[in-house]
């Protein structure tokens, strides 16, 4: 196959466990069963050394656009935890009425496999890529204790002429599950099917929301009607 034209930044994340918050609660921590956006720009400013309310993390997010296929989906699983405080405090810092200790429920999937593919602005570009082949913090899977089980960085390439072109080819991973749902940024509203918000705008983690298409892949589904 001969050179496309689009430089693309590709991701392979697999661990024992993921957790990537969508709709996330104080005592419910539920996970995505796709890679949210603002989570991968959260894995890149921790390689970089970002500090959490750095403006250059709302910058990084809006220099990238990205797609996430789901190779292997994972299962779900939830885990139960106990919190106590003395006292124990609601958000705004007030005792809470209910006491000192509740169940904080938090969803994981195990053994999921995500290969994200990313189109960086040309300043972003080899700040992605030093800060992963070198990272200044820990990377971790949505959550802390989510270790990866393998090097997140693959490749930079520039082998496929789109997002969805790698989406539909790029090489899977291992036991992976056919057909392959996936996200895929779009810039028209017309292309898209889904809404998600996980674009963050500022540094006090607000967030927007991004439109996307879903989909699912075996090489036949392309948002622009072409194979």
């Amino acid at each position: 196959m001969a050179e496309g034209n689009t430089n693309l930044i590709v991701l392979r994340l697999e661990g024992v466990m993921q957790s990537w918050g969508d709709d996330s609660k104080w005592n419910h921590r539920a996970s995505s069963q796709m890679p949210s956006k603002s989570g991968i720009v959260g894995m890149l400013a921790c390689a970089m050394g970002l500090e959490r309310d750095d403006h250059a993390i709302v910058e990084l997010g809006d220099a990238i656009i990205m797609a996430v296929r789901a190779d292997r989906p994972g299962m779900m699983a939830t885990d139960f935890q106990t919190v106590t405080g003395y006292p124990l405090l609601t958000a705004e810092g007030k005792p809470r009425s209910t006491g000192n200790t509740f169940i904080s429920r938090r969803e994981y999937l195990q053994d999921a496999a995500f290969t994200v593919f990313l189109e960086a602005e040309k300043g972003w570009e080899k700040r992605i890529i030093d800060a992963l082949g070198d990272p200044v913090w820990p990377v971790y899977l949505g959550r802390k204790n989510c270790v990866p089980s393998r090097p997140v960085l693959m490749e930079i390439t520039m082998e496929y002429g789109s997002l969805q072109d790698a989406v539909n080819r790029y090489p899977t991973s291992e036991r992976s599950v056919m057909p392959m749902e996936y996200e895929l940024e779009v810039r028209d509203d017309s292309l898209s099917n889904y809404n998600r918000t996980d674009q963050r705008v500022s540094t006090d983690r607000d967030f927007t929301s991004r439109r996307v298409w879903r989909g699912v892949t075996g090489g036949c589904d392309d948002v622009s009607g072409k194979n």
